[in-house]
Parts: structure tokens; C-alpha cells; sequence
């Protein structure tokens, strides 16, 4: 525990590079928070030691409170602070209740303050849960008519085209040559397994594509395209105690492609689902969005093993300095050697199972 006393306001960008810069950094947090809800802070707890962002619970007179702050870094794909607090404007005006309400945010100190509720969710799925995150899919699907969505950005790294996606990958795969000859089994991976297989998912995505009559370069029309949340899964969920699931984590949020959504969510190394829970979710979310996109199949089929290989190259990431002042930024004091070790293992397991995972959703 940290002296609370000694926080100051962060105006600056957080750029910590050890671990006492972190605490500085937690302490300025608390007393922003402080500020926030007019309330003494009895106790602060660090909620998790991610790469992204410093979060905390925050315990006051008048109950608990979550308290984050966004660290910005070169590299950033958008304005997270911007994207979170906007989208819980959103979602709580339009009577969301499974998700945090926003209590109030510092833009200077990109610091937000939001209800506290219930604990982190455990990431083996239940059956029930795949149904929530369908509902709460099909909301966002369904609020997207509302006249203030129109207010709501392009998620970060939209694919409103399939080029995107497969532009998407391109660069980040010509971003980790740079890092290749320091890290040799990285090398090894990209070289004889990643870059072949991409090779293949593009022509045949391109291919089927064709066949469907769709355009690869032509953005996917307005009243198609949904609200994603960029990083839903139950490893950014937490449980109440009444078992209800409430969604955390909206620093991505935006308008989308539908097919990244149901994509990200089935490939998304933070939670483990079942052959029978992926299915069950493809099939429910199929029956949603092809209400209006009549070949959706068709493009789930095409773009899913691309948007399994960007999600290779996302866990990558911390293999590029920038990705890794990041996580210093947050606080997060793992080995580097032990973090880029852990993350080459999780794109060997996924893209091992991806052409299993696109049988099993896609047929």
C-alpha cells in the first residue's frame, strides 16, 4: 500500500519507467479520484496489472468506486480515455445495466471514476454467459439507430472493408521485421509458419469474397455496420453478486464491421468457450446481423482467419519497445524475457487452432 497522502494531479502524460514512477503514478490516481467523488479514500487496491491503463478500487466513506487512468504512449491507435468515457456516456443514457456507470472524468488528468461492481469474472465461460454476451451484442446492434450514436467514432482499427483487415496485417507483420534479429525464435515463428499461412488466408479470403460478388476495397454500409466494444470477453467482465455479468473495458469502442466483433470474441485468447459455445454464438450473432447483411456467412467465412492472424500479431506486440514502454507506463513490473516468452507461446496455440476454430463456426 502506498501513502495516499503524497498523490499529486497527473497533468502530464504517463510515462513511468520503474516501478516507483508507478506508484507516483497510482498515488496521483487516488487523489484525482479523491477530487472526483469529494470523498476521503480510505483504502486503494490495484485491480489488475495490465499493459494499457492503472486501475484501482477505491474504497471511500460513500462505498467503492473504480478509478482509472490511461497512460498515453507513442503508438497508441487512438484516444482510450476519450473512447472509454464516450462510451459509458452512451451506454448509460440509453439505460445499459451491464455495464460500469461513469460518476465523472478529469480529461486532464485522463483520469475516470465509475461504480464498482462485483468481482472478476472467471475465464471458462458457462453457457448462460454466451447468451448475456449475445443480448448485449444485439443491443449495441440495435442502439446503433438511436440519433446520438452517430456522435460515436469508428472503433480503433475499424475494418469497414475487407482490405483493412488485411492491410492491418500487413503493417503489423512488417513492424515486427524490425525486431526479428533480436529475437530469433520470433523470427522462426513469422518466417516459416505465420507468413506462408497468411499468404493462403489471403488469396482464398480475396477468393470467396469474389465468388459472393462482394468488393474488397468498399466500406461496408453505415446501417450494416454495428457498435463494437473491440475486446469483449469475460476476461474484461465481472460477476455481482446476483451472478449478473457487467462489461468493462470500452478504450476501443466504436463503429465496426459485425463480422470483427463475433470474430474477436470467438478468437480471444483472454477467456477459454467450448466448440459448443463458440458455435452457439456464431450462430446467434449470424441470425442477428444477417437480418440486414444477407452475406454475412459469406464474409465470416472470408475475413475470420484474417482477423485470427491480426490477433497474432496483437499478442506479439510486446515484442516492439513501444508496446513495452506501455506496460511500464501502467505499472506492470514482469520480466521482459518471461512476457515475450509467454506471449510467442499463446500465437503458436492460436494459430495452430485456427483453420479447426473456422470449420467449427463457419459450416
Amino acid at each position: 500500500m502506498i501513502d495516499i497522502q503524497t498523490g499529486k494531479a497527473l497533468n502530464t502524460p504517463s510515462l513511468v519507467s520503474d516501478h516507483a514512477c508507478g506508484e507516483e503514478v497510482i498515488a496521483g490516481v487516488i487523489k484525482t479520484a479523491g477530487e472526483i467523488l469529494n470523498a476521503r479514500t480510505l483504502s486503494a487496491t490495484r485491480l489488475a496489472q495490465g499493459g494499457n491503463n492503472v486501475t484501482l478500487m477505491i474504497e471511500t466513506p460513500q462505498g467503492q468506486f473504480v478509478a482509472k487512468h490511461y497512460p498515453t504512449s507513442l503508438g497508441d491507435l487512438c484516444d482510450r480515455y476519450a473512447a472509454e468515457t464516450g462510451a459509458l456516456r452512451f451506454m448509460n443514457a440509453h439505460a445499459f445495466d451491464c455495464v460500469p456507470t461513469l460518476i465523472d472524468c478529469d480529461a486532464e488528468a485522463r483520469v475516470a471514476v465509475m461504480d464498482g461492481q462485483g468481482k472478476a469474472a472467471a475465464i471458462d465461460a458457462v453457457d448462460a454467459d454466451i447468451k448475456t454476451f449475445t443480448i448485449f451484442a444485439e443491443r449495441l446492434h440495435s442502439v446503433r439507430l438511436a440519433p446520438d450514436a452517430e456522435n460515436l467514432d469508428a472503433a480503433a482499427e475499424a475494418c469497414l472493408a475487407p482490405l483493412d483487415i488485411i492491410r492491418q496485417v500487413r503493417a503489423r507483420r512488417k513492424r515486427l521485421a524490425c525486431v526479428t534479429d533480436d529475437h530469433d525464435k520470433l523470427g522462426e515463428f513469422l518466417n516459416t509458419t505465420f507468413d506462408p499461412a497468411l499468404d493462403r488466408y489471403e488469396a482464398a479470403g480475396l477468393n470467396t469474397l469474389e465468388a459472393a460478388g462482394i468488393s474488397a476495397d468498399t466500406p461496408l454500409a453505415r446501417d450494416r455496420q454495428t457498435l463494437n466494444p473491440s475486446d469483449l470477453g469475460l476476461h474484461n467482465a465481472v460477476r455481482r453478486d446476483d451472478g449478473q455479468l457487467v462489461f468493462v473495458d470500452f478504450e476501443y469502442f466504436g463503429w465496426d464491421d459485425p463480422i470483427r466483433l463475433v470474430s474477436d470474441f470467438l478468437l480471444h485468447p483472454g477467456h477459454i468457450l467450448t466448440d459448443a459455445q463458440k458455435r452457439a454464438f456464431a450462430t446467434s450473432c449470424t441470425k442477428i446481423f444477417a437480418t440486414k447483411d444477407t452475406r454475412f456467412h459469406e464474409r465470416l467465412n472470408a475475413l475470420y482467419p484474417l482477423i485470427g492472424s491480426r490477433w497474432c500479431m496483437i499478442l506479439l506486440n510486446e515484442f516492439l519497445p513501444e508496446r513495452m514502454q506501455r506496460r511500464r507506463a501502467a505499472g506492470n513490473t514482469d520480466e521482459t524475457e518471461d512476457v515475450l516468452a509467454k506471449q510467442l507461446n499463446k500465437a503458436h496455440q492460436l494459430f495452430a487452432g485456427l483453420e479447426d476454430s473456422k470449420r467449427l463456426v463457419t459450416n
